[in-house]
């Protein structure tokens, strides 16, 4: 490993050493701060360290707590956006989709959708075909990453053959095109991490409650550490806001041209199962049968499928929005008539999860109507806010955002050619050299469970092997219906800056999504109980951790 690769794993970015990264974010001058640790700000971060810049990030809940660890799990184009007209959308996303498919591969892996003209339906075959050519070709449209596979119409009973339990009445035959499956909260993380090895800091559970001002101009933050009720401030020559669905509550200035509010949050809904009860092969394109929108049913491995998502206007708790029975109504109405044979009954969830949408207000437009573009825009006191856009293309973003910087002069030398920051990231593996690894370990791993830790860790599966080494117990599964293991749990602790038992199962890893709700007790004990010996957690602490991690599973699934 080069100097940088061997940063990732050198303990510095720990919730052992919290302490020490605040004290050098009290005593540090940076030349960004950006506040939120979602994909956009993670990017922002990502894209600032590799142009040399020293960075500081801060987010009042864990790093991906808000949409980024809530999205559809998919790194792709966008397709339905063709029938909007947002082709320079569809452009950017799938340009960047196989950018990341090439160089974070263990990631960023990619899956079939089928997409079907129904008779009478909205789309017909030209429809889906002229739509396919058209995504395929803005994929690689100037662009040095090619697609996975190019789309292909198949017959009516190819389709049965394929997808057998997909509804056969009024099936015309469809197409077949490739998009990618993604960890978002695992990829926010290693995005983050790109950062912090080139030395930046970032903290979670801070909340900026104010700015530092000099003659009207912002140079700094007031922060307030939620875990210890203190105090402090950090000082920077440029404050980025990054805060997505909370974007309005960190503007106090909003330029002319800005609505006020600026974001209209919509809420998007996800259902998952096990694949033998909805009974799908591959990802399928879903026409809702009440209001024809478009949805989901996306297969996450060989044993679990996610549905999703909805779209409707939210007005709730940003922080906690959660599934309700008619948002798994909508969901599964149309997946029963689309799968009539799928075994989809409330019993039957494993688990739900819910995020709010950052859409950037348009008006006299519907919820699914809204452009997913982002916006790039200096308040009068000097505030960067960057907001909206799509998790795919939050390295572009971060990329636009630096053409704005550049405009100010702030950082001289500091500009790049387009596509700069299209490099591979640290953390990536090529499959070939894993299974070399895996080999030369000696260690005997159940093959499901070797693919796991590989597909969500890439060079960090290397240090699981190690943490396995000393002792043979931590490849001991947390549960027998899943592949999480022990030793990617002591990972986590060691090498990322982890705190509650909520930032493992619902961030770190996504075991709140796989492991039944039913066995969450169980499940959360074991993970807990590896936290209090890392951490030195007493009997009080390790309660309080799991009662606060079961009380969220309940409200996700309260309505069953």
């Amino acid at each position: 490993m080069t100097m940088i690769e061997e940063k990732l794993f050198d303990q510095c970015w720990n919730y052992k050493n919290r302490n020490e990264i605040l004290k050098r974010l009290r005593e540090t001058h940076y030349d960004i701060i950006v506040i939120g640790a979602g994909i956009t700000g993670s990017g922002v971060a990502r894209e600032a360290s590799i142009r040399g810049l020293k960075v500081a990030v801060v987010d009042k809940q864990d790093f991906a707590a808000g949409t980024s660890s809530r999205s559809s799990k998919l790194a792709h184009g966008g397709i339905r956006y063709l029938g909007l007209g947002e082709m320079d959308i569809v452009r950017e996303s799938t340009t960047e989709r196989n950018w990341m498919r090439t160089h974070i591969p263990h990631l960023v892996r990619p899956i079939p959708f089928l997409f079907v003209a129904i008779e009478g339906g909205k789309y017909k075959k030209r429809d889906i075909t002229g739509a396919c050519k058209i995504y395929d070709f803005l994929g690689e449209d100037k662009s040095d990453f090619k697609n996975y596979r190019k789309h292909k119409w198949y017959s009516p009973e190819k389709i049965y053959e394929m997808e057998p339990e997909f509804i056969r009445e009024g099936n015309n035959g469809g197409a077949v095109y490739y998009d990618n499956n993604v960890d978002d909260a695992r990829l926010t993380i290693e995005t983050l991490k790109e950062a912090i090895i080139r030395d930046a800091d970032a903290i979670n559970y801070c909340k900026v409650t104010g700015y530092l001002k000099e003659k009207g101009n912002i140079q700094g933050v007031k922060c307030t550490d939620l875990e210890k009720g203190s105090d402090f401030e950090i000082k920077g020559t440029l404050v980025v806001n990054a805060t997505g669905i909370w974007t309005d509550e960190l503007l106090e200035n909003y330029p002319e041209d800005i609505p006020k509010p600026l974001i209209r949050p919509t809420k998007g809904v996800h259902l998952q199962f096990k694949r033998e009860h909805v009974k799908n092969n591959m990802a399928t394109i879903i026409r809702s049968i009440s209001d024809e929108r478009v949805f989901f049913v996306l297969p996450r491995n060989e044993n679990f499928t996610i549905i999703g998502t909805t779209d409707t206007d939210y007005k709730g708790d940003l922080e906690n929005p959660f599934c309700n029975k008619d948002d798994a109504d909508y969901l599964l109405n149309s997946v029963k008539h689309y799968f009539p044979n799928a075994d989809l009954d409330y019993d039957k969830i494993l688990s739900t999860y819910a995020g709010i949408r950052p859409l950037v207000m348009q008006k006299g437009k519907s919820e699914s109507q809204i452009s997913r573009k982002h916006t790039i825009f200096f308040s009068n006191d000097g505030l960067l806010t960057i907001t909206g856009g799509k998790l795919t293309a939050f390295r572009s973003m971060a990329e636009d955002l630096f053409k704005k910087i550049e405009e100010t002069e702030l950082f001289p030398n500091i500009g790049r050619e387009n596509n700069f920051s299209k490099q591979k990231y640290l953390i990536s593996l090529d499959t070939q050299d894993w299974h070399e690894h895996l080999k030369n370990s000696g260690i005997n791993l159940e093959k499901n469970v070797a693919d796991h830790i590989y597909q969500q860790y890439g060079k960090g599966a290397l240090k699981i092997l190690e943490i396995i080494k000393e002792n043979e117990s931590y490849k001991e599964k947390i549960i027998d219906d899943n592949y999480f293991i022990k030793a990617e749990i002591i990972y986590c602790l060691r090498y990322e800056l982890t705190q509650h038992l909520s930032d493992l199962f619902c961030r770190r890893t996504e075991m709140s999504l796989w492991i039944s709700h039913k066995s969450a007790k169980e499940a959360a004990t074991t993970v807990a109980n590896i936290m209090a010996t890392e951490y030195s957690w007493d009997e009080d602490k390790k309660k309080h951790e799991i009662t606060a991690y079961i009380k969220y599973v309940e409200k996700t699934v309260s309505f069953t």
